[in-house]
Formats: structure tokens, sequence, C-alpha cells
């Protein structure tokens, strides 16, 4: 990726180059971007470029250069990371040595996980963003490694239960998920939100929101409302 983006600044010079990493089924991709900043010393990212990969990306970060000087961040660069609520990589032009500006307030703190199993992983994701929804899930007994091999199954109708969610046919915003992929049991969880996309975080991949289909929903075995 990083060449991907020195490629492109060096196509932007001498104005600064911009774009955006995105996550895209668990996995970062850059974006590259129109700044249409009339200066050479600033970057203003096309909104047309920024809505059009919202449409197929969840964004991670805002990237850009300085061009002959610091990765140190402007105000504006502070103020325009605070605003949109993702981290801003500034990147030195030509070094490529890198500066990571996180926001005061993150807006997206469930997307963009390393996967770790037993810390981060499809139930704590689901947990956590049921919480940020006030839908809370008691904290889990430990999950053996590798359970769906034993014939585990960690997501029984009894199990769920104790959740106080109820079995339902037709999904709505934050019901449960449960898909059976591979395996003999159970073994993924996500959290339905609208228009057939789901929020989960899969085993070697980064959590994010995905499409229901073509292949996911091929493998929902369970949905699961809250009784409230």
């Amino acid at each position: 990726m990083i060449e991907e983006i020195r490629e492109h600044f060096e196509k932007e010079y001498p104005k600064e180059g911009c774009g955006v990493i995105g996550i895209v089924k668990g996995k970062k991709k850059w974006f590259a971007c129109n700044n249409v900043s009339e200066t050479e010393e600033s970057f203003v990212l096309d909104s047309k470029d920024w809505f059009r990969i919202k449409q197929q990306a969840d964004i991670f970060a805002v990237v850009h250069n300085h061009i002959d000087f610091s990765n140190e961040p402007s105000q504006a660069d502070v103020d325009s990371c605070n605003a949109l609520g993702v981290p801003y990589y500034i990147f030195s032009y030509p070094e490529m040595d890198l500066n990571i500006v996180e926001p005061e307030k993150n807006f997206s703190p469930l997307i963009g996980r390393d996967y770790k199993f037993g810390v981060q992983d499809c139930f704590e994701a689901m947990r956590d963003w049921l919480a940020s929804e006030n839908i809370f899930i008691p904290v889990r007994a430990a999950f053996e490694d590798d359970w769906w091999e034993k014939d585990l199954n960690y997501f029984t109708e009894e199990t769920i239960k104790e959740w106080n969610h109820v079995p339902v046919t037709v999904p709505q915003k934050n019901d449960v998920l449960i898909f059976q992929i591979g395996a003999g049991v159970p073994n993924h969880c996500g959290v339905y939100l609208d228009n057939d996309i789901f929020f989960h975080h899969a085993v070697h991949r980064l959590s994010c929101r995905e499409s229901l289909f073509p292949f996911w929903g091929q493998h929902l075995v369970g949905i699961y409302r809250h009784e409230s």
C-alpha cells in the first residue's frame, strides 16, 4: 500500500497528494483522491471522491503529504481530523516518513480492529457494537480455541436466551446474526445494520461492515432480537 501511495504522490507533485484508506471485506485498501485545493501548499479532498468511497468502504484514515516539509500536522489538519473523527496519515515527501494524528474523538472505534481471538474477535465485536446501542450482552465464558473443530457450540438457543434475545425470521437493525461456516456447529456472529449490511469481525481480517450477500447470507443459521 505504501508504494501505491508514493506513486500517487509522485503523480500529483508539486501539489499535495491525498486519498483515503478504507476497509473492504476486512482488508485495508488505498483509494487515491483528487486534491481540489487552489494552492500547492494544502489539500482539499474532493467531496465527490469521499462520498463515492463511502459507498464501497469504511473510512479508516485520511492520507496526504507535506511537500519538502515536516510531517507535523498543521492546525487545519488537526481541526479536520477532529471534525471527521478518523485518523490523519501525514507523510513527508519525498522522504515518506509517516506521522499518524488521532482524532480527539474517534467516531468509528469499532471499525478496523485487528483480530485477536478471545480479545478482539467476532463475539467481542458483536458485544461492543450492541453496547454502543445500549444493548448489553453478558461477559462470555472463555471460548476454547478452534472450538468449532471440537463440535463445541457456544451459540446455543439456551445461551442466546441468556442474552435476552429471541429468535426471529426477518432481520432488523441491531439483530444478532449467527453463522455456520465450514463446521458442524455455529462459529461466527455479527450484528445486522440495514439494507443487507452487517457488522462483524472475521478471523485474519479487520472488523468491518459488509454485505450479507452473496457469501455470508448462505451461511446464516439464526437471527435473534433483544426482547426490549
